[in-house]
């Protein structure tokens, strides 16, 4: 619901990367969530990650095959970093993981347009002070049973409405959405176009420029 973006560069995707960086940098940082959600890429279904996921109680569900709209909140969040980090990279894009999580703090602390607050304001309770406050004087609080007072009050406050406007955020994307999708039968031995994904090796497609043409064959 908060729309708060958390970014893990890794040096590799096997299974055990993967399970080790979802508990070192989720799990013991936010808690165990009681459902996750994933693609259906392999480190994803492995049985070590599965593992993990019992072990702490998880519900792991898995997203529905070349179909990324039931995950699309995080498909958007990927258009947004890959935007950024085509700017910033060099040509060889050998320096992508030194821009990560500049971009993620730039996503959690601009206001969303779904929801009106900062993700960063929904998870923590309040806004993350930018580089150029930080020069301010600093507001005193009075004593920690006011400030949780105050703290559960204005989360509670902020999520009631993030909640509303989402809702209201998702009906109005379903309709879009059922609006104009249309529904294809495929017939055995018909012919289709396959989407040839290929790219250079060492490099990554979704940094690669826009303008790239990409070629579809017939089978």
């Amino acid at each position: 619901m908060s729309k708060f973006l958390v970014a893990i560069p890794i040096p590799q995707q096997d299974a055990e990367t993967v399970a080790r960086e979802f508990v070192l940098n989720i799990i013991l940082k936010f808690g165990a969530p009681e459902q996750i959600l994933t693609d259906q890429v392999s480190n994803f279904l492995s049985d070590l990650l599965k593992s993990t996921c019992k072990l702490f109680r998880i519900k792991k569900i898995q997203t529905t095959a070349f179909h990324p709209e039931s995950n699309g909140n995080l498909e958007r969040s990927h258009r947004v970093l890959t935007e950024y980090l085509r700017h910033y990279v060099r040509e060889d894009q050998t320096n992508w993981d030194q821009w990560v999580l500049y971009a993620v703090y730039v996503c959690n602390t601009t206001v969303h347009t779904t929801t009106a607050y900062t993700p960063s304001e929904l998870v923590y309770g309040f806004k993350s002070e930018v580089p150029s406050a930080l020069t301010e004087t600093p507001n005193i609080q009075y004593n920690y049973g006011d400030y949780l007072a105050e703290l559960r009050g204005r989360l509670h406050s902020a999520h009631e409405v993030a909640r509303q406007k989402l809702i209201l955020s998702k009906e109005r994307s379903k309709e879009y959405y059922d609006k104009n999708s249309e529904t294809f039968e495929i017939q055995n031995r018909q012919k289709v176009l396959l989407f040839d994904e290929t790219v250079r090796r060492g490099r990554s497609k979704k940094l690669s420029p826009s303008m790239l043409a990409r070629t579809m064959y017939w089978l």
